[in-house]
């Protein structure tokens, strides 16, 4: 406890899962340049087979800490930041954000091993709510009848939201470039630095593409899972209402919300596909500015 009804919280969170759900091949064919997809199967005779199990891991850790001004004078709020990262081999047995259906190759679990598709590294939210000193017992205009009821009730919200982007796969875009019969394959890594410097980054070049390359036919890429970070987000919103109170228990408000109240441009993922002649650029935004009205009956 800082005083003057101000707490600081700070605590560390860690938590590893086992035998999560998975969605799997068997029967997947052996990469190769030649022969069928079907010949180079352990079993020719069958087609490929789909299996949900419980081969996925993962682990989780978190650093927080939270800021907050109990309500006091009018006013209280609260700012939150988390330090994380969270690790597995697999996050949902559908395809989830940048994350592919199946693995690369479902005999190597192993090389499925990355950030997970959730996984946001930072992460700081506040929030604030006001109430104007206005009105009948507040500082300012203390008076009653149509004053009061004009100046008064009235409070201010906000709430800011940041955060680092999530993760990506650099993907063949479904061709299948090992020769097995899936579709999941990734490039293989030049060598290069994926992420670019600050000022270079931008919508129509997002990271260096040529730190991939796509691999030799008939064979599975090198590059790892989820090896992408996205744009992150800058989301501000804020609300402005208005409290009529006709009796001691039931009042109306009145409600005017601005989401993303700035207008700022949160982009969306850049495209992964190795194949694509977008690669690397993003050509969308997530969530520009929206206003909305809205009256609630409080009893």
């Amino acid at each position: 406890d800082l005083g003057r009804e101000i707490v600081l919280e700070v605590g560390y969170l860690g938590s590893i899962s086992r035998k999560l759900e998975s969605l799997r091949a068997f029967n997947e064919s052996i990469p190769g340049p030649t022969g069928t997809v079907l010949s180079r199967a352990p079993y020719p005779e069958f087609g490929r087979i789909q299996e949900v199990d419980g081969s996925a891991k993962a682990n989780y850790n978190g650093l927080s800490a939270k800021l907050q001004k109990r309500y006091s004078q009018g006013a209280t709020f609260v700012v939150g930041y988390t330090w994380s990262k969270s690790i597995d081999n697999g996050s949902a047995i559908r395809t989830h954000d940048g994350d592919t259906l199946f693995p690369q190759n479902s005999y190597n679990l192993a090389a499925e091993r990355g950030l997970s598709s959730f996984h946001v590294a930072h992460r700081a939210v506040s929030s604030l709510l006001y109430e104007l000193p206005f009105g009948s017992g507040r500082r300012f205009l203390d008076r009653g009848g149509v004053v009061g009821a004009l100046v008064g009730g009235w409070e201010l919200g906000s709430i800011l939201n940041l955060q680092t982007g999530f993760p990506i796969t650099v993907s063949t875009g479904g061709r299948d470039q090992s020769n097995t019969g899936a579709g999941f394959d990734r490039p293989n890594a030049t060598g290069q630095e994926v992420a670019l410097p600050r000022d270079e980054r931008g919508p129509a070049r997002w990271f260096n593409t040529r730190a991939f390359v796509l691999q030799p036919f008939g064979t599975h890429g090198n590059v790892g899972r989820n090896t992408l970070i996205g744009p992150g987000l800058i989301q501000w919103d804020m609300s402005l209402l208005k409290n009529f109170r006709f009796k001691e228990d039931q009042n109306i408000q009145f409600r005017f919300e601005m989401f993303n109240a700035p207008n700022h441009p949160n982009w969306g993922n850049p495209v992964a596909s190795i194949i694509s002649p977008n690669f690397g650029i993003i050509s969308g935004t997530r969530g520009m500015r929206e206003l909305q009205f809205g009256l609630k009956y409080i009893f």
